[in-house]
């Protein structure tokens, strides 16, 4: 029986076969990571010509932006662009988690080590190996779970809850936080030997409102996304909206604009995106403020009111005006000339302004 050259090396190259696709899908998922985190400022070119520098070595990178800049995707941007890229991109939030829980999420357990756990589980360090552990909102790790954390930084070496294994790992750490750690420090909210670990490159995500120009690329590009995805028109945006998008000052950064965008689209069907097409409670942060008036203009207007409506029930009588006013003739007449009012015979007014001050 005759051995077929491509039965024998088939299995080579399927794996060769995999690993392109594999590199193509790389490529293309960080061109569209790319494409999502719009450049359009000086600022944000700075900020991807340190990544690119950045991404080629395992040092630690601590990302600080206020929530909704961007900082998951950046941390994604960092990873597709090391040599670890082929390899698991593991987020961690540690908002949620403390305790046992923040333990349980790194390290992982073995079956039976306390209740509930009916098999054993990987934590996140583990599945993170050769590729890069995101920690997002490393500020809220509590103290008794900075101890441990810190430990594992050491030889990244760790051991499950309820296991006796030493288990040690290859991951690159990445960090990011919307707190001022330095400030967390002073409190004593954060170690001081955690923070010197995580904070090696620090890279800086300003807020939107600080590069307000990059709204309409950002409006744009989100509308390619929407239309591609609900398989719709991309409708134009008037610039009277794209003037209003400047002028708000976005608290949730971008994440905000694009929830709003999408919200738009979906609940607009027409060819242009007009003011009248944004949300009432977006439109709400841009009404008139209440007109001031002091108390002597309140004062004033409701004195003057007043008089001409008496004067003209009782047909000019300004002495039966006065004492439907519970004041003096003398008063009504000192009242009238302070506010230059007049009426004829049958008390119709002539004329009625305020009185210049």
């Amino acid at each position: 029986m005759k051995t077929n050259l491509f039965d024998t090396q088939r299995p080579f190259v399927i794996i060769i076969l995999l690993v392109k696709l594999q590199s193509l899908y790389i490529k293309h998922l960080e061109k569209s990571i790319m494409q999502e985190f719009i450049l359009g400022s000086d600022v944000m070119h700075s900020i991807m010509k340190e990544v690119d520098q950045v991404a080629k070595y395992d040092v630690n990178v601590l990302i600080i932006g206020e929530s909704g800049t961007g900082k998951e995707l950046l941390a994604k941007i960092i990873h597709l662009q090391s040599p670890r890229a082929e390899n698991p991109f593991v987020p961690v939030n540690c908002g949620i988690l403390s305790g046992l829980m923040f333990e349980d999420k790194l390290f992982g357990h073995e079956k039976g080590s306390f209740t509930g756990a009916i098999r054993r589980e990987k934590g996140c360090l583990e599945l993170a190996d050769k590729g890069t552990l995101f920690l997002d909102e490393v500020a809220e790790i509590p103290l008794e779970n900075q101890v441990d954390f810190l430990r594992v930084l050491e030889d990244f070496q760790f051991i499950r809850i309820g296991g006796n294994e030493l288990i040690k790992v290859d991951i690159r750490l990445i960090s990011a936080t919307n707190k001022d750690l330095k400030a967390e420090m002073k409190q004593g909210s954060f170690r001081d030997d955690l923070f010197y670990r995580l904070h090696l490159v620090p890279i800086y995500i300003p807020a939107l409102r600080e590069r307000k120009s990059v709204i309409p690329k950002m409006v744009d590009r989100f509308l390619d996304q929407l239309a591609a995805n609900y398989k719709r028109p991309k409708p134009a945006v008037k610039l009277e909206v794209i003037d209003i998008f400047s002028r708000y000052n976005w608290p949730g950064n971008v994440r905000e604009l694009k929830n709003l965008v999408e919200r738009v689209f979906i609940i607009n069907n027409n060819d242009v995106i007009n003011i009248e097409h944004l949300p009432s409670d977006f439109l709400w942060h841009f009404r008139d403020p209440p007109k001031m008036m002091n108390l002597e203009d309140v004062k004033q207007s409701a004195e003057t009111k007043a008089i001409l409506d008496v004067l003209y029930r009782v047909g000019g009588d300004r002495k039966q005006a006065a004492g439907m006013l519970d004041i003096s003739p003398r008063t009504l007449r000192h009242k009238l000339n302070k506010y230059n009012l007049k009426v004829d015979r049958k008390g119709k007014p002539m004329t009625y302004r305020l009185s210049d001050k």
